[in-house]
C-alpha cells in the first residue's frame, strides 16, 4: 500500500494529482515489470499517460490504481495496459540508414557465399513495425527468391498495442517519407475510400515477419536457433546498467558466432569490451580471442573550440567552447552539470515530413542533440537548457516559412514536453546573434551581430528557404497501387 499521509504534489494533469509516494511506487512497479527506469523529471509524463486508466476504472487517486495493479488484477489485463501506457515507441522507416547499408554491403554478401543461403534477423524492440518492414524491403531487394534464400524476421516488443498495429502493416502515408519512391511503389499499396491517406505493406513483406510479444528482462527467451543479426536500437538507454548487462549477455547467447548486434546511435558497449567488439557506427560482433584491445584516444589539453553551422549537432565531454552565428535559426544548448557533458545544435525550421531525418529541422536536431549528449555519458534526466535565436531577419513573406517565431515556439514547447528546464533564453528580436557556449559548465555568452555580418547569415537562411519552397511546390508523381 502507498502511504496516505504525504501531502499532495500541487501539479495537476488531466484533472488528477499525483503524490511523490504514488509516483515512486508506480515507477518502482514499472521497473519490476519491464526494467525501465524513470527519472524524477518524468512525474508529469507518468501522471498524464496513466490518467486515462484512472478514468477508465472510475478511480480518484493513483494510490487506488496502484492497489488495483497489485491486488485486483488477477487476469493481468491491467498490467499490460499499464506497460503499454508507459513504454516509448519512437521509430521510423530507414531510421539510422547506415545500419541498412551495412546489412546490404557486408552481411548479405557474406551469407551469399554460404550454403544454404540463410538469414535470421531479430528486431528486439519492433514498436509499430517500421524497422522490420524496412528490413523486409532490404531483403526482398537483395536476397531474391530465385537465389533460394531462406529468410525470416522475428519482430518482438513488450507493448501489445504497437505489436497489433505493426502486424496490420498499415501506416499514414506521411510516415513513409523516408522510404525511397521506387520501394514505396513496389512494396506498399495505396489506400482509397476509408483508407485514403494510408499505405499498406504488401503480402510479400508481411510473409517474412513473425510478430511476438517478448519482455527483454525475462530470464528465458523462447527462441532456440541463433540469429545472424539482432537489432536492439535506442532501447538500452531506458535501462540501468545492471539490466543492460543482463540483456546483452542474453543477446550474446542468441547471436551466431559470426553475427552482428546493432545498437542505437546514443548507445555503446565499451564497458562490455570483454564480450563484444565494435565494428563501427554502433555495430558489434562477439569478441574473439584474436581481437586486440581498442587503442586509447589521447585528448588534447585545454578547451576545444568548435564552430556550429546550420544542420550541425555537436556534443562534447569536458572543457569545450561551441559557437555559432544565428539569424532566424535557433540554437539549443543543453548540458549535464554533473558530468560536464553538453552540446549545441543549429536548425532552421521545426520540421517537415519530407526532411524529417535532417538536422536542419528542429524535430530531428533536438533528438540528435539529446542522444549525442547521452552517448558522451550525459544523463537526460539532468539536462538543462539555454536557447538562442529566432530573430525576425528574413525578407521572405511565405506563410509557410514564418521561420523565427516558429523556431522559437518549437524549441520552447519541445523542452517543456521533455521536462528539460530552461535556465536562460534570448529569442526573437530583429538582430542576429553570436553565441559562445561552454558545454561543460553551461556558461553562455550571446552578442548581437554587427550590421555588416548579418547579411551573409540572412543570405544563407533565405537560400535554404527557397530550396525548401521548391520541394514543397513540386507536384507529387505518386502512382502506388491502390488497395
Amino acid at each position: 500500500m502507498i502511504p496516505v499521509s504525504q501531502p499532495s504534489d500541487p501539479r495537476p494533469s488531466n484533472g488528477y494529482t499525483i503524490r511523490d509516494a504514488e509516483f515512486d511506487a508506480l515507477r518502482a512497479h514499472l521497473f519490476s515489470e519491464t526494467g525501465i527506469t524513470l527519472g524524477d523529471t518524468k512525474k508529469d509524463m507518468l501522471c498524464s499517460r496513466l490518467s486515462k486508466r484512472l478514468r477508465h476504472h472510475g478511480l480518484t487517486s493513483f494510490a487506488d490504481y496502484y492497489t488495483l495493479l497489485k491486488e485486483k488484477d488477477s487476469s493481468g489485463t491491467e498490467r499490460q495496459e499499464f506497460i503499454n501506457c508507459l513504454t516509448t515507441n519512437k521509430t521510423d522507416f530507414f531510421r539510422e540508414s547506415h545500419h541498412f547499408d551495412f546489412l546490404r554491403d557486408r552481411v548479405i554478401p557474406a551469407q551469399r557465399q554460404k550454403s544454404p543461403r540463410r538469414l535470421r534477423i531479430w528486431c528486439a524492440a519492433s514498436s509499430t513495425g517500421e524497422e522490420p518492414y524496412t528490413l523486409a524491403m532490404m531483403l526482398r531487394e537483395h536476397c531474391p527468391v530465385s537465389e533460394g534464400w531462406d529468410i525470416s524476421i522475428l519482430a518482438s516488443d513488450i507493448d501489445t498495442q504497437v505489436l497489433a498495429q505493426a502486424q496490420k502493416g498499415i501506416y499514414d502515408a506521411d510516415r513513409t517519407s523516408d522510404v525511397p519512391a521506387e520501394m514505396l511503389k513496389k512494396y506498399f499499396l495505396k489506400g482509397t475510400g476509408a483508407n485514403a491517406g494510408k499505405v499498406a505493406a504488401r503480402p510479400e513483406l508481411k510473409s517474412l515477419i513473425t510478430f511476438r510479444q517478448l519482455n527483454l528482462i525475462d530470464t528465458h527467451w523462447p527462441m532456440q536457433s541463433p540469429f545472424d543479426v539482432i537489432f536492439c536500437r535506442n532501447v538500452m538507454i531506458y535501462f540501468n546498467r545492471e539490466t543492460q548487462h543482463q540483456i546483452l549477455e542474453q543477446f550474446a547467447t542468441h547471436l551466431d558466432p559470426e553475427g552482428y548486434l546493432f545498437l542505437g546511435h546514443s548507445e555503446n558497449l565499451h564497458w562490455m569490451a570483454d564480450r563484444y567488439s565494435p565494428i563501427g557506427n554502433t555495430v558489434y560482433r562477439l569478441r574473439t580471442t584474436t581481437d586486440t584491445p581498442m587503442p586509447l584516444k589521447i585528448k588534447p589539453k585545454g578547451p576545444e573550440e568548435h564552430s556550429i553551422i546550420l544542420g550541425d549537432v555537436k556534443a562534447t565531454r569536458g572543457p569545450a567552447i561551441l559557437k555559432t552565428l544565428l539569424g532566424s535559426c535557433v540554437s539549443a544548448c543543453l548540458y549535464d552539470p554533473t558530468t560536464g557533458v553538453g552540446g549545441m545544435n543549429h536548425f532552421s525550421l521545426p520540421g517537415v515530413s519530407d526532411e524529417s531525418a535532417s538536422t536542419r529541422y528542429g524535430a530531428y536536431a533536438m533528438e540528435m542533440l539529446i542522444t549525442s549528449i547521452m552517448k558522451k555519458g550525459g544523463d537526460r534526466n539532468r539536462l538543462r537548457a539555454k536557447v538562442f535565436g529566432g530573430a525576425k531577419v528574413l525578407q521572405m513573406h511565405s506563410e509557410f516559412l514564418n521561420v523565427g517565431a516558429r523556431n522559437a515556439e518549437f524549441v520552447l514547447n519541445f523542452l517543456n514536453l521533455e521536462n528539460i528546464p530552461i535556465d536562460a533564453q534570448c529569442l526573437g528580436g530583429t538582430r542576429g546573434l553570436l553565441v559562445r557556449f561552454h558545454s561543460d559548465t553551461g556558461r553562455a555568452l550571446a552578442k548581437p551581430l554587427p550590421g555588416q555580418e548579418l547579411p551573409e547569415i540572412v543570405q544563407k537562411e533565405e537560400q535554404f528557404g527557397r530550396e525548401l519552397l521548391r520541394k514543397v511546390e513540386t507536384p507529387s508523381t505518386d502512382d502506388i497501387t491502390l488497395f
